[in-house]
């Protein structure tokens, strides 16, 4: 499954990293919007096969970030 960013803006810290196992609802980023900190959480429960973004990368909505099994 693919974790996407919902709205645009700047990736300003990653919890984690590839081969992390992490739980429904765990948040796995946080993007900041509009002067704001969004998380970004993961909608199941599985294992995180590829980190596609760093901190400090700008993502456009619907930009893929993370690949979780």
């Amino acid at each position: 499954m693919e974790i996407k960013a919902r709205i645009p803006g700047k990736v300003v810290s990653l919890n984690v990293k590839e081969g992390d196992a992490v739980k429904a609802r765990s948040v796995v980023a946080v993007m900041e919007a509009m002067k704001m900190e969004q998380p970004i959480a993961s909608p199941a429960d599985g294992t995180v096969k590829k980190v596609l973004v760093a901190v400090g990368d700008k993502v456009k909505s619907g930009d893929v970030l993370f690949v979780v099994e």
